[in-house]
């Protein structure tokens, strides 16, 4: 996996280990590939979010939805997935190798959304005993 691209820039992807999770970051517009379950797991971890470098307000500018965006490891159409909670982000998703592509800056805002789900719901738990 030494030679993928970026599938929205076609920059090389950068392979980076965050705690023994191997992760791939775009050199020229920062976007970040994860391979299957890398996302799930990355998001519990603390500072994780440090791996997303972009800027959060911005992205690349290349969140364009009528692009095909094809995976960098199986060559396949993405799919385009939604993700709504304090932050709306849309990011992409293999069907075939379930790996994700975040645009610069959508991690954090995927972690976020997960640590205030996750706040919530311990909330919840408070209130109903």
């Amino acid at each position: 996996m030494d030679k993928i691209h970026c599938p929205k820039c076609n920059g090389k992807l950068r392979q980076l280990t965050y705690q023994k999770i191997k992760i791939y970051r775009c050199t020229s517009c920062y976007g970040i590939w994860l391979d299957a379950l890398e996302a799930e797991k990355l998001k519990e971890l603390k500072g994780s979010e440090n791996l997303d470098i972009g800027n959060p307000e911005t992205g690349d500018g290349s969140n364009n939805l009528e692009d095909d965006i094809i995976c960098p490891t199986c060559n396949v159409k993405m799919n385009t997935i939604l993700d709504i909670d304090r932050h709306s982000i849309w990011y992409e998703k293999c069907p075939k190798c379930d790996g994700i592509w975040f645009d610069a800056g959508e991690f954090k805002k995927f972690k976020e959304n997960f640590q205030r789900s996750t706040l919530l719901n311990r909330a919840k738990k408070v209130f109903r005993q």
